[in-house]
């Protein structure tokens, strides 16, 4: 049998044959486990954390984040005291829909105005194939198409999802659309049918922030100034860019969304003007601090493995078990607003690392081989001294031996 088609605990035994240790695991997670992904022999666990009270169009939620880094979720749950501070954030989606891509090789009897006259036959006809996804609010909306160089069709098609991401059901739909398009005159090949990561079903957050709220009229504008650099210069834009991902990153994976995909469609859109930008945008307007963010916001609230996951439940049931995609997509990019924020922030006043190693701190103490009445006073001496070295923290804690 391949590697593949072994069970789980055959796989682990190939590993333990290869010297490989591995971890012990619960059997029946592995089983789960194994229904989820390919050759899993074990899982890899993150922290899921929250942030407090964020306001999004007048309401309150409780949002889960999945990261390693503990300044994330901090930076989150600050950004949404100050935005909360100010009334909260105000979002608006636009989930009009996943684009998909179909090109086929055509021949010299191919007329381009014939197929134009069946396209709104071709939409009844999948639509039809697809009832249940219609049936869900969604469906294939729209197919333009366009001849190009070397004798390619190219049809772009615009899918609703409904409330999933859509991945699976859009590409479905694709194989379904180059099928029955083979059966026109001219249209010789299928190249492919599959859909595209552009940046679709946009979603934007933006906040009004009185200067008190972020230390003064002069961090504010220092903050304006701080945001225009990263629109013009592309190594600010790119470390602004991150930081914003660093919260939508995090949120995406606690609810099982495919961040990938959206990482993927964010640097399409930051590098729409033909050169890569900032994302969001800070201004001094009306006498307050003005941020918006706008992002592409491709996400479900079922499908995929999120029905599958317990732990991607738990996350929803912190959000709130009736939160819909719409909702969701303004949480996540009021998120990356908040993030965005408090790096801005932090750069602005006190510079990033003294705040980011504190937090870091705690890492540098778990790895000590120590009680935990010792960790906690090993981690204030480091913080007060300010020293994060692993050296430092050795040096602390063979001391405080001493002394005892």
């Amino acid at each position: 049998m391949k590697f593949y088609q072994l069970t789980p605990e055959q796989r682990r035994e190939i590993l333990k044959d290869e010297g490989i240790e591995l971890d012990q695991i619960d059997d029946e997670l592995l089983t789960r486990l194994n229904q989820l992904s390919e050759n899993v022999i074990g899982s890899l666990t993150l922290p899921m954390g929250v942030v407090e009270g964020l306001i999004v169009n007048d309401n309150k939620y409780w949002v889960p984040m999945a990261s390693e880094e503990p300044s994330v979720v901090a930076a989150a749950n600050h950004g949404a005291k100050i935005f909360a501070r100010n009334g909260g954030v105000t979002a608006k989606s636009c989930r009009n829909g996943i684009f998909g891509q179909i090109v086929m090789k055509i021949g010299d009897s191919f007329e381009i105005n014939n197929l134009k006259h069946e396209i709104p036959t071709l939409i009844d006809l999948t639509n039809k194939n697809f009832a249940s996804l219609v049936n869900h609010g969604g469906g294939l909306k729209e197919i333009a198409a366009e001849i190009k160089a070397d004798g390619l069709l190219y049809l772009k098609v615009l899918v609703d999802p409904a409330e999933a991401m859509g991945a699976n059901k859009t590409n479905a739909i694709l194989e379904f659309l180059a099928k029955n398009l083979l059966n026109f005159d001219g249209i010789e090949e299928k190249l492919f049918a599959i859909l595209s990561n552009y940046p679709s079903q946009l979603t934007t957050a933006k906040v009004d922030l009185k200067f008190s709220s972020v230390g003064g009229e002069k961090v504010a504008k220092r903050i304006a100034l701080l945001s225009k650099i990263a629109y013009e210069d592309v190594y600010r834009a790119t470390t602004n860019n991150k930081g914003i991902m660093n919260g939508v990153d995090s949120t995406l994976i606690a609810t099982g969304n495919d961040y990938r995909a959206i990482e993927a469609a964010s640097a399409a859109l930051a590098s729409e003007s033909g050169q890569y930008r900032s994302l969001s945008k800070w201004i001094i307007k009306d006498g307050k601090l003005h941020g918006e963010l706008t992002l592409p916001m491709a996400i479900g609230t079922v499908g995929g493995s999120i029905n599958a996951r317990s732990d991607v439940k738990q996350a929803f049931s912190i959000l709130g078990d009736g939160i819909n995609a719409t909702d969701l997509a303004n949480v996540i990019t009021s998120i990356g607003l908040a993030n965005n924020l408090t790096a801005i922030l932090a750069i602005s006043t006190v510079g990033i690392q003294e705040g980011h190693m504190k937090l870091q701190a705690r890492n540098l103490v778990a790895n000590l081989d120590a009680t935990d009445a010792e960790k906690s006073q090993v981690l204030k001496v480091i913080i007060a001294k300010k020293q994060y070295t692993r050296e430092f923290a050795q040096e602390v804690l063979t001391d405080l031996r001493k002394e005892k």
